[in-house]
C-alpha cells in the first residue's frame, strides 16, 4: 500500500513531462452603450449593456469571430482548433468580457487574445448596425451607440497554464493512495491465507504451540544445505564465525524451539504425550525442520528422544544429519533389522536417536498402519519421548492415522503460505478418524514490521551475545542405556 501512491507519482510526473506546455492569455473588453446626462437613460443603458453582454459572449464563440482573429494573426492554425483554444465569458450581472487564449508560445496566446478582442468589436459593431454579413478586418466602424471596447491589453504569459505539475502530481498521489488502500481492502476480505496466530486459534480452536521465525531461503524452500543447517540450529556450534545480524537470527531460531519445547512438556499433564506425529497440510512447509530441532531441543533438555522418519515416501532426514540412509523403519516392520541395528545416533547429543525410514516401500500406508509399526512406536515411546516426522495430511493418509493410534499431532503451518480452506479439510479429516491435534506451529512467522506482531512474535525483543542452552548436561543417560553401535 505504500508504494502504490509513490507509483501514481511517478506516473504523474511522466505524463506531465510527456505534455507539450500550454500558455494563456488573458484579456478583457466593456460593452458600452452611448447615453445622455439624463439618470434614468443612463441606468437604462447600462441594464441593456449587461444584457448585450451575455448575448456577446456567445457572439464571441462564433465561426466568423474566429475567421476575422485568425486573419489579423500570423500563425497556421485552423478555425475549429482556435475555437476550442478560445474561451469566451461574461460575468454575472456585468458588462464586462473576458477572453482567454491558450496556444503553443507565449507571444502567440498573446496575439490571439488581442486579436478576439478586436475582432468582436467589429463584429458587434457590424451586426448594430444592421449588416448581417461578417465584416472585413479593419472595415470602418458603424454609428451604432454600442460597441465593444477593449478594457485592458492581453497579458504575456510567463508561465505555462499546462501541464499543471502541482495539480498533476495531487492527483497522481490521491490515486495511488485510493488504489492501494482499494487494494488493501479487497487483499484483506480475498486473502484466504494465515495471516495471524489469532485467526488460527478462533477459527479452528487450536492451540498455538510455537512460532518458528523466518529464516534465509525457507519461504522458498532453500536448498539442501539451507534445510540440514536449519535441522541443525539447536546444536551447539562455534559462533565466533557468525556475524552479530546472523547470531541474533540463530537466537530467535533456538529460543522458538526452546518454547516449543517446553509447551509440549506440558500438555496434558495428567497424561503427557509419548508419541507426537508433526505434519502439516502440504510439502515444504517445515514440518520435518520443526520435527528434527524439536527432537534436539527435547534431548538438550535431558529428555530422551527418537526422532522416527515416518515419511515412507519421501524421507529427509538421515540425509539432512549426514546419516546412513536406506536403513531404519522398514527393515523393521519387516523383521528384517531389530530397533538396535538401525538407531542412529548423534556423538554431540546426548540421548538423542534417529530411526531413518528405511528402503521406500510400495505400500508406505500399509506399513504405518500395520501392527508392527504401531508395536515399533509402543516400544520406543515407553523408554523415549518419540517424535514422528510425518508425510502431509493434505496429499496422503499417513499422518491421519498417526495421529489416530499415537497421542495426537502437530500441525505445521506456514505464515503467509497455508490457506484456511486447506486447514478446514486438513482439520477435518484429523477429526473423522478420531484423531488428535493437539496444538500448532505457525513456522516461517515474519520477525520485524506489523506482521510480525499480528503472528504474536516477539522474539527480538530480549537478545543475549550468550545464547547457549542453560540446561544441566550432568547425570544425562544415553538412550535406552544402549551403547552407540559406532562408539
Amino acid at each position: 500500500m505504500v508504494t502504490a501512491p509513490l507509483i501514481g507519482l511517478l506516473i504523474a510526473t511522466l505524463w506531465t513531462m510527456a505534455q507539450p506546455a500550454r500558455y494563456t492569455s488573458t484579456a478583457s473588453a466593456l460593452v458600452s452603450i452611448g447615453s445622455g446626462d439624463n439618470i434614468g437613460v443612463a441606468l437604462t443603458a447600462d441594464n441593456l449593456a449587461k444584457s448585450k453582454a451575455r448575448q456577446y459572449a456567445e457572439l464571441g464563440r462564433s465561426r466568423s469571430v474566429a475567421e476575422n482573429a485568425l486573419s489579423r494573426v500570423n500563425a497556421d492554425i485552423s478555425t475549429s482548433e482556435a475555437l476550442e483554444d478560445i474561451e469566451v465569458s461574461n460575468t454575472e450581472q456585468s458588462a464586462q468580457l473576458t477572453i482567454r487564449a491558450t496556444a503553443s508560445s507565449p507571444e502567440l496566446a498573446q496575439q490571439l487574445a488581442s486579436a478576439w478582442v478586436a475582432a468582436l468589436g467589429e463584429q458587434v459593431a457590424s451586426l448594430e448596425s444592421g449588416n448581417l454579413t461578417s465584416p472585413a478586418p479593419g472595415a470602418p466602424t458603424s454609428s451604432s451607440p454600442i460597441r465593444v471596447a477593449p478594457l485592458s491589453d492581453a497579458t504575456l504569459p510567463g508561465t505555462p497554464s499546462s501541464p499543471n505539475a502541482p495539480l498533476a502530481l495531487a492527483l497522481g498521489f490521491l490515486a495511488g493512495l485510493a488504489i492501494g488502500l482499494l487494494y488493501a481492502l479487497v487483499r484483506k476480505v480475498l486473502d484466504n491465507r494465515v495471516r495471524s496466530a489469532r485467526a488460527l486459534e478462533e477459527r479452528f480452536g487450536l492451540t498455538i504451540l510455537g512460532t518458528i521465525p523466518e529464516v534465509s531461503g525457507s519461504r522458498r524452500g532453500g536448498s539442501q544445505a539451507q534445510r540440514t543447517h536449519t535441522n541443525r540450529v539447536m546444536m551447539n556450534h562455534d559462533e565466533s564465525s557468525l556475524t552479530a545480524s546472523e547470531k541474533r537470527a540463530r537466537f530467535r531460531t533456538v529460543e522458538s524451539f526452546k518454547e516449543l519445547r517446553t509447551n509440549i512438556q506440558f500438555l496434558r499433564p495428567d497424561h503427557a504425550p509419548r508419541a507426537v506425529t508433526i505434519t502439516s497440510s502440504h510439502p515444504a512447509e517445515g514440518k520435518s525442520s520443526v520435527a528434527s530441532n524439536l527432537a534436539l531441543a527435547l534431548a538438550q533438555s535431558g529428555t530422551p528422544v527418537v526422532l522416527v522418519d515416518g515419511d515412507l515416501r519421501r524421507p529427509v532426514l538421515a540425509k539432512s544429519f549426514g546419516l546412513v540412509e536406506g536403513v531404519g523403519v522398514t527393515d523393521v516392520v519387516l523383521g528384517q533389522a531389530s530397533v538396535d541395528d538401525v538407531l542412529q545416533y548423534l556423538p554431540d547429543v546426548p540421548g538423542f536417536a534417529l530411526l531413518g525410514a528405511g528402503r521406500v516401500p510400495p505400500n508406505p500406508s500399509e506399513i504405518v498402519a500395520s501392527d508392527r509399526f504401531n508395536n515399533l512406536i509402543r516400544e520406543l515411546s515407553g523408554e523415549a519421548f518419540v517424535v514422528i516426522d510425518a508425510p502431509p495430511l493434505l496429499p496422503v493418509t499417513d499422518a491421519a492415522i498417526m495421529a489416530r493410534r499415537f497421542d495426537g499431532c502437530i500441525l505445521v503451518v506456514s505464515a503467509g503460505r497455508s490457506t484456511f480452506d486447506e486447514l478446514e479439510k486438513v482439520v477435518s479429516s484429523v477429526h473423522k478418524i478420531q484423531g488428535e491435534i493437539l496444538g500448532a506451529v505457525l513456522n516461517r512467522v515474519p520477525t520485524s514490521g506489523s506482521e510480525a506482531s499480528s503472528y504474536q512474535y516477539y522474539g527480538d525483543s530480549y537478545y543475549s551475545s550468550t545464547t547457549g542452552d542453560q540446561s544441566p548436561t550432568r547425570g544425562r543417560r544415553k538412550l535406552f542405556d544402549r551403547k552407540d553401535p559406532r562408539s
